[in-house]
Formats: C-alpha cells, structure tokens, sequence
C-alpha cells in the first residue's frame, strides 16, 4: 500500500500531517459558518408533490394578500381576568411592535381596539371567552430572506420592557415556535462537541490508560470532521444540497463514533506487530496495512447503506446521506494517512507510561467466552432468539408521532404560551390550517368544515387578487401539533376532495402529516434496498452466501429488539408523549450499517483462521483476538451516540438513545455471543459455496 508507506515515511509523514492541519484549519471556517446555511426542522423539505406544499405554492402564486405570513402570537393572561390597565398595556405593546419597522411584518393586532377585523386567525376570538386572557398575532412574511428570527426577538424584547406586573405574557405560534427550535439546535450543536469529545476522551483513557493515545484518535476524528463540515458548507453554498441543523449532529457524532473505532482497530492492530521487534516504522506499516481489508470493508459498507438515503422523497432524508457518506470517506482517509503519519512520528512513545507490547492480546475473558460458545452454541442460539423476540414484542405498543413544535426539551418562551393559548383558547388557535378551494366551492366546503366535530371555527380569510382561490382559516379544537390533529386534516382532505380536486390544506399540522407520511412512504423504500445493499458487500467480502444471510438476519433481530425496547422506555418508562417520527427509518440505517460492521471485523478474522484450524475453532480464535478491541470500539461508538441525549431536541434524544441502545445489544450479545455461536454450528457450511477452508480475499489477518 504505497500511500501507506509514503505516509508514514522520513518525510511524507510532515507533509501529511502538515496537509490535514491546513484542511482542518480551512475546514473549521466552513463549520462555523453551518448555522448560517442549515435549515431548521423537517417541514421546509417536503417534496413538491406533497398537499401542504401544493397549499404553499399556490398562496405564493395566486397572490393571496398574508398568504405566506407566519404568526407570532403574542399570547397575554392574568388569573382574575384582564384590567383596564392590562388592555391599555397591550395596545401600547401593538403600537410599538408596529413603530419598530420590522422586514417582512404586518402590522400587530391589538384585539381590544380592532375586535373583528378580518386576519388569518379569523379577527373575532382573540379574546377568550373567561376574559382572563388575549391574543396579539403579528405576521412574518416567510418569502422574506431572514425575517422571522429577528422580528420574533425584537417583539420579545418590547414585550418584556413593557409587560405590567402581574400580567403573564409569552411569544408562540409558528413563528416564536420555530425561532426556538432553531435557538435549541444552535445550542445543542455547541453542547454536542464538547459533551461527545469529552466522552470519548474518557472513554479512551480508560481503554489504552495512555494518554497519548487518548488524545490522539480524537484530533485525527476532529480533522476529519472539520473537512467534511467545511466541504458540506461549500456543497450547500453552491446549492447541490441542502441540510438541516438535527443532519450536521448525526454527522458529528457517526464521525467521531466510527472513526474512533477505526484508530482503536489499527492502533491495537500496531501493538501486536510491534511484539515482532522489527522495529516501530515496519510494525505500523504492516498494522494499516493488515487492518485496511476489515476496516475499508466496513467503512464501504457504511458508506452504500448512506447512499441508499439518496432514494428518499424527503429532502432532509435525501441529503443526510450523502453528507454521512462523505464523512466516513474523508474520516477513511485520515485513518490510512494522518493517524499513521502522526503514529509514526510518535513511535512507540504513544503508549507510555505502558510499554508498547506489555498488554496481553488474548485476553482471559474473551477465551472463556469463546470456550462458552464452542460448548454452548445451541444453548445461547435458542436462549439469545428467544430474549430478542421478547424486547422485539415492545414494538406492538401502541404509539403516535411527535411533530414539529412538540420536540423541544424544557422551557421555552412559546412553550410557555402555548400552555397559556390552551388554557384559555381553542387548541388550533396556535396555527390555524389555511384550506385553499376554488371560489364557486367557498361557500360549500365553509359550511362543511364549520359541521366537523373537531373544528371549533372555519372562517373566511381572503382570496387570490386573480379571484380564483378563497383562502379559509381553520381552528382545531385539537393540539395542532398532535396526533389527533393530523388525523383532522386527513379527514379535511376526504371531504375537499369530494368539492373540487384543486383544494389543498397548509400550515403546520398539515405539514407534519405530509412530513409523516412521506416518511413512512421512504422507510418502505429503503429499509429493502439497504439490506440487499448490506447483504451484496457482505457476500463480495466473505464470498460466500450463508454467512452474510445469517448476518443479515442477525442484524435485523437486533434493530427490532432494540427498537422494541426504545418503544417501551420513552413512551412508557419516561412518559413521553410518542416517538419521533422517523426514529425507525434514522436508527434503522445506523444499527445496520454500525452492526454490520462488527460483524465484518469477527467475520473477516474468522475467514482468516478458518484456513489453517477450520471453521468451529477459526471463529472462537477471532472471538479472542477481536473481543476486546471491538467491545472497545462498541463501548465508544454507543457512548458518541448516547451523547445525543443530552441535547434539548427529542428527535436527536430519541435517535441517540435509541442507537446507543442498539450498539450495545450488537457488541455484547449478537456480535459477541450469538454470530459466533451460529457459525460454530453449521461450520464449514457457513463458508457456501465456497470451500471450507477459503483463501481470503488478502493474505493479511484482519484486525
């Protein structure tokens, strides 16, 4: 492997590491700008054949006067009712709104001096009907580049300076709804690098208690990651892709996941090659060189399964997968040249205070479990399935999504209004549905609306300058962020569609529906095409067919029984309010491709030992000589996720934890006890159609 050889020797290892410092610094001045470029939540990527989007392009094109306004709603309560002084307060609020000159904003609606004008919440009802509480809706007009975050602060701002004691006032609806979670997600963006560098530095020391090598897979991921960050803001810059804020964080913590495990598997790999005391520079050359099989296998399997996400209707979907395929490319290369340069330099000082070759390989554990499996591989196949089975019984608890609005952790300014808009008002008030209908039907589908039990009031609200299209606004009497609501809109479209086949409902809840189901519609593509993806490069590696189908089939139990135990723990354990709603599809492509992978570095090495000891004994050796590196690189890889959990978004909490989960089932009981057991059993066979003792794709051991 010349690039090997070049980068570690007398002078390619300086120009190497002085290459990926310049990319790393060039790097980091994209990522700080990826705030700036990212979009928030899921909404914004829905696919153009979608209702709700169909809603959005035709306000835009027929002309509809606030037709692409977001509401802020200004939400004001006091227990006892509102005084005098209260009304007087918000007028004067309304009225320096409207002094600030905010881009993109309609004037603010003070309902106690414009009770009944005509607006997108129907103008009357801005007032609850205990009188302890009222609305001020100012719209955001989305068309305006960059309008809502600073006018929603802006009107937060005049709202604290002059909001009377005594009188609880808070900015929600979509507008101070969406400016929050975009305020979470930067926050957590900080919070996720810090929280996951730190554990996988603990993490480290604890595995090789040198702390040279703990620091050092941690600036070869840390380079890799700022390469790609910076390569992902030049590809959105140029418009050849777009990504949301919640994609950049899964891309944080795959890179630092998988790429630790990459170092830790040639590091340990390096250990064992210096025990033939040839020397440091030939040892390490031989170690990346003998790992790279295993490690490009299952960095390329990791990539495929990325790129299976290209097949999604859902944009955020479609483009996380080429951004994680991009940061295991680059983290692949840093692995062959900069964490060998650096090794190179360092020889075998890296491991001080511990000599280079003092730890053993084989440790004791690993040969009494592999002594377990050769004894009790039919015992712990039957035992093993059956407890899979069990957790995989979790996923038959009933669920409901969680949309847009409902996924920020702990409190939030429109939080907090929301909770005081559904005290006193109609839930839906929050964000009203816009329906579309041709003008000749108006009147008709506003008289049907007006008869749907869960409707609390549809009313008029504008028509396109073409009078074409009326525009009517829709309150649920439900949560507009729930389940129930989206079953509404539903319901709302059946009955359009009986009225003309031109309607179309907007506005979040519908949004969320759509973002819904066009993620069950992706999950149905792709959960098929990334195993036969997996399976394909599996057979390629191990030339064979029973192995990489029980593999696969290995892998599948473990993604459903660890999504059944995730079922159980958020929604009955923690009390959550659903799931998010692709948690199935995001850990399903993670537990796949992550689990494939460990399964690739037992399988490759057993391949290997299977030549000279056969197949029985081959995998109980590969057992010994990878237990402990790969439980390693399991341990690190669930904690880079679990890193996740802490953040205030429950999409990523969720898909963390959820992965976190599944790692751990992978490393200690599939890949540790259950696939080798497998193999024990049917032997030779395991290997068809090839032979029993194969010749190996390389002559090199994997690691």
């Amino acid at each position: 492997m010349r690039v090997v050889a070049w980068a570690t020797g007398r002078r390619g290892r300086f120009v190497v590491i002085a290459a990926w410092l310049a990319a790393a610094v060039l790097g980091y001045m994209g990522h700080a700008k990826l705030p700036d470029v990212t979009q928030g939540g899921q909404t914004s990527f829905l696919p153009r054949h979608s209702n709700s989007t169909k809603a959005t392009q035709a306000l835009g094109q027929g002309g509809v006067q606030g037709g692409s306004d977001i509401p802020a709603l200004i939400v004001f309560a006091r227990d006892g009712g509102l005084t005098r002084a209260d009304r007087t307060a918000i007028g004067g609020m309304a009225t320096s709104i409207d002094r600030l000159g905010l881009r993109g904003a309609t004037p603010a609606f003070a309902p106690f001096t414009e009770r009944g004008r005509s607006d997108i919440l129907g103008g009357a009802g801005l007032i609850s009907r205990d009188g302890d509480a009222a609305v001020v809706p100012v719209g955001i007009d989305a068309n305006v580049p960059g309008a809502i975050t600073p006018a929603v602060h802006q009107i937060r701002r005049v709202v604290r300076a002059q909001t009377p004691p005594g009188l609880q006032a808070h900015v929600t609806g979509p507008a101070g709804t969406a400016v929050d979670f975009e305020q979470a997600a930067d926050d957590a963006g900080r919070t996720l690098l810090f929280v996951t560098a730190g554990l996988v530095l603990v993490l480290l020391l604890v595995v090789y208690r040198a702390p040279a090598l703990a620091v050092l897979p941690l600036i070869v991921v840390a380079a890799a990651y700022l390469v790609t960050a910076g390569l992902t803001y030049l590809l959105i810059e140029a418009d050849a892709i777009q990504v949301n804020a919640e994609g950049t964080m899964l891309l944080l913590v795959l890179i630092f996941g998988a790429g630790t495990d990459y170092a830790l598997l040639i590091v340990q790999r390096y250990r064992e090659e210096l025990g033939a005391g040839d020397g440091h520079e030939p040892a390490l050359r031989r170690a990346v060189v003998g790992s790279a099989p295993a490690i490009g296998a299952a960095g390329a399997t990791v990539i495929a399964a990325m790129l299976v996400l290209l097949l999604a209707d859902l944009e955020s979907t479609h483009w996380l997968g080429p951004v994680l395929a991009l940061g295991i490319a680059v983290m692949l290369l840093a692995a062959f040249t900069l964490l060998p340069a650096v090794l190179a330099v360092l020889g075998p000082h890296a491991f001080w205070p511990t000599q280079a070759a003092s730890r053993p390989v084989r440790s004791p554990r690993w040969v009494r479990v592999a002594a377990l499996v050769r004894r009790r591989a039919r015992v712990l196949i039957a035992a093993i399935t059956a407890g899979l089975v069990v957790c995989a019984a979790g996923n038959l608890v009933g669920t409901q999504s969680i949309g847009f609005g409902q996924g920020i952790l702990g409190t939030t300014d429109s939080g907090q209004g929301t909770e005081l808009l559904n005290a006193h008002f109609p839930p839906g008030i929050n964000s009203p549905l816009i329906v579309l209908v041709d003008v000749p039907v108006a009147g008709r589908a506003l008289d049907a609306l007006n008869d749907l039990r869960e409707v609390d009031a549809a009313v008029p609200a504008g028509a396109s300058r073409n009078g074409q299209l009326a525009l009517i606004a829709v309150i649920l009497d439900e949560d507009p962020y729930g389940s129930p609501a989206a079953h509404v809109v539903e319901r709302i479209r059946e009955l359009l569609a009986g009225l003309t086949d031109e309607a179309s409902v907007g506005g979040i809840t519908a949004e969320n529906l759509d973002v819904e189901e066009t993620n069950r519609s992706d999950t149905r593509i792709i959960v098929p095409v990334a195993l036969l993806v997996v399976f394909a490069v599996l057979c390629l590696l191990l030339r064979a067919l029973v192995a990489p189908l029980y593999l696969i089939v290995t892998v599948i139990a473990s993604f459903a029984a660890t999504l059944g135990i995730a079922t159980v723990l958020f929604t009955k354990v923690l009390g959550e309010d659903g799931l998010t709603f692709n948690l199935t599809l995001m850990s399903f492509i993670f537990l796949v491709a992550l689990g494939v992978d460990y399964n690739i570095f037992l399988m490759h090495r057993a391949r290997d030992e299977a030549r000279e000891h056969g197949t029985a004994e081959g995998v109980t050796r590969a057992l010994v000589t990878t237990g402990g590196v790969v439980t390693g690189a399991g341990l690190i890889l669930a904690g880079t996720f679990a890193s996740l959990t802490v953040l205030p978004l429950e999409q990523l909490v969720q898909i963390g934890g959820t992965v976190a989960l599944g790692v751990l089932l992978d490393t200690f009981v599939v890949r540790a006890l259950l696939v080798p057991s497998i193999t024990v059993v049917l032997g030779e066979r395991a290997w068809w159609p090839g032979s029993g003792h194969p010749e190996v794709a390389v002559s090199a051991r994997a690691p």
